[in-house]
């Protein structure tokens, strides 16, 4: 049977076996209760997208990732707690096998593309600056042990306020794949990138912070 590639903003996984098992060693590195933070609830956003009732699991905005125990099993598996209270578990195994993205997968990868140099030419240029500490712990910070982490608003919420802002409607005429790559989603318009890139410069607030940190 032929492997399918996963496809994130900043993660590409070689087969569906490969990305359960990178998900699998995520939640297992939390206990119960506990919220997923950093790169590891980005990266769970992303996930979800490719849930076939995202939608519905999202309501009018997520607030949180949480691990807990599953309502109808003994085993622990993500949750999340919507911004009006409500909260649900999902699975990642029925995300990784969702055959389609998800229009709001794809749009959300098309903005991350579209700010994805900026802000690692950034962080880079942060470190040549000279030494670099965690905002939180006052840690001294290495390029590999650090975050360069939307603080406020978060990332998937400013990708939700400028498709308002703009009255944009999701269709899969505003994306073209990468001929080359293949896996980078991409707007059409380079209008739109250059838009987005504007909207998330006034709108982001990004600090360093040691990995993992909460």
């Amino acid at each position: 049977m032929a492997s399918h590639k996963i496809i994130f903003s900043n993660k590409v996984f070689s087969s569906k076996k490969d990305a359960k098992a990178f998900f699998k060693e995520m939640l297992n590195k939390y206990d119960d209760g506990d919220d997923i933070i950093g790169d590891d609830e980005v990266l769970l956003f992303e996930l979800i997208l490719r849930h076939p009732d995202f939608t519905m699991k999202r309501g009018i905005g997520i607030k949180r990732f949480y691990k807990d125990k599953s309502p109808e099993y003994k085993t622990s598996c993500f949750h999340l707690e919507r911004t009006d209270g409500f909260k649900t578990d999902f699975s990642y195994p029925r995300c990784i096998d969702s055959t389609t993205p998800t229009l709001s997968q794809e749009f959300y990868s098309a903005c991350r593309y579209a700010v994805s140099d900026k802000l690692t030419n950034k962080k880079k240029d942060i470190f040549d600056k000279g030494a670099v500490y965690c905002i939180k712990t006052n840690e001294l910070l290495t390029f590999d042990t650090s975050e360069y982490r939307h603080i406020t608003p978060r990332f998937r919420d400013i990708v939700n306020d400028f498709i308002e802002a703009e009255n944009i409607e999701l269709t899969l005429d505003l994306f073209v794949d990468d001929a080359d790559l293949q896996y980078i989603t991409k707007f059409s318009d380079h209008a739109m990138a250059v838009k987005f890139d504007a909207f998330h410069t006034n709108k982001a607030v990004l600090e360093m912070y040691k990995k993992y940190e909460r």
